[in-house]
């Protein structure tokens, strides 16, 4: 072997490495914009706004903390279900544009990149509306988050699907403010039950 066929190996070798680096750093990078890309198109809002878009309106009429549910069994005497957080119920209203649907994303997002579900607890059960065209549905979402997640919290609700990027999603501000925190702790009600309120 000579001297410039030496050459010729060690920079194909080199090459070759470069471009499997490059590879695996934009494979790494590929999840990232994708997962951007997918996201819905989202509509703005605040508590006490109708926001609406081309499949569905949502309206949020109010929030309610509370520190224990009411067990979701209706028979026999069940002690309440706690929580070392706080529970948040979010009155909605909801009616679609033109065809029947059903929400199929709702969750509650709080600064710092928190995202919690709704239903935390298998015994309860959140009232979803099931919307019709220009009737207006009430529904009741429970949330479960530690108490200083409330500040600056945005329910966000959609339609959900196979292909996100081509689903509908509104996201509403709900106003809780430092000062809204401590009310909403304050005004805290144990066994809590969504249905009378549906």
């Amino acid at each position: 072997m000579n001297g410039r066929e030496l050459l010729v190996r060690g920079g194909t070798g080199l090459i070759g490495t470069g471009l499997i680096v490059a590879a695996m750093w934009v494979h790494t990078m590929r999840p990232k914009v994708d997962a951007k890309e997918m996201d819905p198109l989202r509509n703005d809002g605040k508590i006490g706004q109708t926001v609406s878009n081309r499949m569905f309106s949502v309206r949020v009429d109010g929030v309610q903390a509370a520190r224990s549910l009411a067990s979701g069994l209706s028979f026999g005497d069940h002690p309440p279900i706690g929580t070392d957080g706080i529970y948040l119920a979010v009155k909605i209203r909801a009616k679609s544009e033109r065809e029947p649907l059903r929400l199929g994303t709702a969750k509650l997002e709080t600064p710092g990149g928190y995202s919690y579900r709704y239903d935390p607890r298998s015994a309860t059960t959140s009232t979803i509306p099931d919307m019709q065209p220009m009737i207006w549905a009430p529904g009741t979402l429970l949330f479960e988050l530690p108490k200083n997640h409330l500040q600056g919290a945005h329910l966000v609700v959609g339609t959900g699907g196979l292909l996100p990027q081509l689903s509908a999603a509104v996201d509403i501000d709900l106003g809780i403010s430092a000062s809204g925190v401590q009310a909403l702790l304050r005004s805290a009600v144990d066994r809590y039950d969504p249905e009378p309120s549906s």
